[in-house]
Order: structure tokens, then sequence, then C-alpha cells
């Protein structure tokens, strides 16, 4: 879903998740994940009343008050709280974030242990990529309307709980290269989508050949790199005319098209209508856009 929150960038997006009975019954389970990009502006305070909530800091800077505690959440660190505590966390200046809402048995007993262990709220862990290999798989596939099972989402929540544990007493972590550098390429293309993206720059960005790294690609994300820059491309043009009254050649000059009609074949091609139709069909005459 396209978030409208002040502060966020239209590239934010949040899914929700619905578990089975069975899943709610006995296990962790996920209810709301979701990639945010913010800025200055952005803050969200609750008194209580909603599950916990684990954020990893992709980029830029969050700040965080719980338990009358203020901290500074920075790249690669981990907040995690009980939001059934008032809390506030916000942006000064810009941040990336993904996060998960969760909960199951003995959440909250966990969150407090390892918060208490942690001696706070935020995480500066050696391993804290693991926790973004953890998460980015199960919103990537949302993005793309891929559906995790349930117990993808239940492991990811447990994995996340374990891999936070201090010293890794629970679970060994460990930490790849090549699935680092994926999960790095995965994020400089959606950060430079308008951007003439070839083969080779995105090889060369990884210190790989072009064709083993489209092998190790699609490995990992099941798409060719050019195939997964079309799809992005595509997902990006559905939430921009669904929100913006942008035109059509703008829409196509910020996604990185060399003109509107190679930008119309291809959202044709892949949606099999028009964008203009499209963005009627979502958005009738008349009718305002989200944003």
């Amino acid at each position: 879903m396209i978030c409208t929150e002040k502060g966020t960038l239209s590239s934010t997006q949040y899914f929700f998740m619905n578990p089975s009975d069975v899943f709610v019954s006995n296990y962790y389970y996920m209810l709301v994940c979701g990639h945010f990009y913010c800025r200055n502006g952005y803050s969200i305070q609750r008194e209580g009343g909603v599950v916990p909530i684990v954020i990893y800091i992709v980029d830029g800077e969050l700040q965080l008050t719980y338990d009358n505690v203020s901290y500074t959440a920075s790249r690669g660190e981990i907040i995690l709280i009980d939001c059934n505590k008032p809390h506030k966390y916000y942006c000064n200046s810009t941040c990336e974030y993904l996060f998960f809402h969760f909960d199951g048995c003995n959440s909250r007993r966990i969150i407090d242990h390892l918060i208490f262990q942690n001696s706070g709220a935020v995480f500066r862990l050696e391993s804290s990529r693991k926790i973004y290999e953890i998460m980015n798989p199960i919103i990537t596939k949302l993005y793309f309307d891929q559906f995790p099972t349930d117990i993808e989402c239940s492991c990811a929540v447990y994995d996340t709980l374990c891999s936070m544990q201090s010293f890794n007493e629970i679970l060994p972590v460990s930490s790849s290269p090549i699935s680092n550098a994926m999960s790095d390429i995965i994020t400089y293309i959606k950060n430079n989508i308008g951007e003439a993206l070839t083969l080779d720059t995105l090889a060369n960005k990884v210190n790989l050949s072009k064709f083993y790294f489209s092998h190790l690609f699609k490995e990992e994300t099941g798409l060719s790199p050019m195939a997964f820059i079309s799809k992005t491309r595509i997902n990006l043009a559905k939430v921009i005319l669904k929100t913006t009254r942008g035109t059509i050649s703008e829409i196509a000059i910020n996604l990185g098209y060399s003109s509107s009609a190679s930008f119309i074949n291809a959202f044709t091609a892949k949606t099999g209508i028009p964008p203009n139709r499209f963005r009627n069909t979502v958005n009738p005459p008349g009718k305002d856009p989200l944003i």
C-alpha cells in the first residue's frame, strides 16, 4: 500500500499480512511490514495499544523516545520496542528503514528481556546486516505482488529476535558477501531507477563479470537484472499514476525511459492497458489522487 503520512516520500510502501488462526494462537506472526523513506517532518507518536515493532535503519537517522529515554538510531542499527508502551519516533533530516509489526507467544516478555540485556531499545550489533537479509526478502516479495507464507513470516520474526540476542547466544549468524552484494544492487536499482541502468554498470558496482553477476542476481531474485529493473519501473509507474497528477512525459523521464512512447509501450505490454487508462481506472475524472 502507498503511504501518505506526512514526511514520507512517494516510494514508501507498507503491506498488511493476514496470518492464519493457527499461527496467531501458537507461533510468532507478522501483521504489517514495509520500506519507508522519510524526511524532516515525519513523526509517529503512540500512547500504546499497538503490537511490537522491529525497525532496521538502512540509511540516515531516526530519533526515538521510549521508556523516558531518548535515542538516535543510525545506519545499520536496529530499533526494538513494545508499542503497547508510549513511544515516539521521528526524523529530523532523512531516513530509510525497513520494519515489521509482529506478535505471538511471549513476544513482549522476550522484548523486555532483549532490551534489558542490551541496556536500551537501539541495538548496535556486529551481525546487524543479518537483520536486513531476513527482512528485505519478505518486503521485496510483497513489493512484486508475491505473498510470503505464514511459515516464512514466522521464521523471519523468530530469526530476527534470535539474531538480536547478545553475543549470538541463541543463533550464530554469518553474512555472505555475495548475498550482501545482491542486496546492495537491489537497493541501488531502486534508488537510481531514473538513470540509464545497464548490465555493465551494475556488474561493475560489485566487481563481477556481467555473466556471473546475471547468474547470481537471478538466483537471488528469480529475475534477470534487466527484468527486475523493468518490473521495478512498472510498479513505480503504477504508484505515481495512482497518487500524482504527473504527465506521462514526466513519468517517463523520472523512471528512466528514453521517450513517452517507450514508457507507454512498456506499461501496456506489462499491464494490458495504457498508463492513462490505468490512471482513470484507479482515479476516475473528478476524483483527486491520494496526494
